[in-house]
């Protein structure tokens, strides 16, 4: 990836200059406090997409299925969303990180760059992931409703929501998969944090 490999190159010219430690340790600091500041913005854009498209999505169920109670899901799924979404946006743009001029503030700077990211990953599941099972939830009764009512496979209602069910396992397993890679990012980022802080101090 470039910025795994940008991350490497301002890693190792840091490393390689040990006269100037003070000097090269703010260079690598801004440089990682802007790497991460793009890294949560295009987060933040995809999770907006990601909430435009799931209120869509449970407009077009609310109008489609004639279930109450399954309406009443689907809208505490959009409710559930956009809430989400402003507690997310609040708390991250709030702090949003700045490119400070001396060591100490700019380290403070990289710290609550990480914390932002953090929190955004802290947040996944109650604010993104939980108003999209609970829409998925709703649509998988109403699917499983019908074909329980219009007799099965004598009417193939079966087999024409196996490829809905079986996307949605593997979008399970994708979700699941890019969670541990981002968790294993995260905590690639709070340790070199540490070891930026631990030069610092030394």
């Amino acid at each position: 990836m470039p910025n795994d490999s940008s991350s490497n190159d301002a890693k190792t010219i840091w490393q390689s200059q040990p006269t100037e430690p003070s000097k090269m340790t703010l260079v690598l600091i801004r440089h990682k406090t802007r790497q991460l500041g793009e890294k949560t913005r295009r987060e933040l854009f995809n999770e907006i997409a990601v909430s435009v498209f799931l209120i869509g999505f449970d407009g077009f169920c609310i109008c489609w299925i004639h279930s109450v109670a399954l309406r009443a899901a689907f809208a505490l799924a959009i409710a559930w969303t956009l809430a989400g979404q402003y507690f997310i946006d609040r708390e991250s743009l709030s702090e949003s990180a700045q490119l400070d001029v001396s060591l100490n503030t700019s380290l403070q700077s990289y710290r609550r760059e990480v914390e932002r990211r953090r929190y955004l990953s802290s947040r996944f599941l109650l604010w993104s992931f939980g108003p999209a099972v609970l829409a998925i939830g709703a649509l998988s009764t109403h699917l499983l409703t019908l074909v329980w009512n219009h007799g099965a496979l004598s009417h193939g209602y079966l087999l024409s929501t196996m490829p809905f069910f079986a996307l949605l396992g593997l979008w399970f397993v994708g979700v699941f998969v890019l969670r541990m890679r981002h968790q294993r990012e995260l905590q690639r980022e709070i340790d070199q944090l540490k070891e930026v802080e631990g030069s610092v101090d030394s």
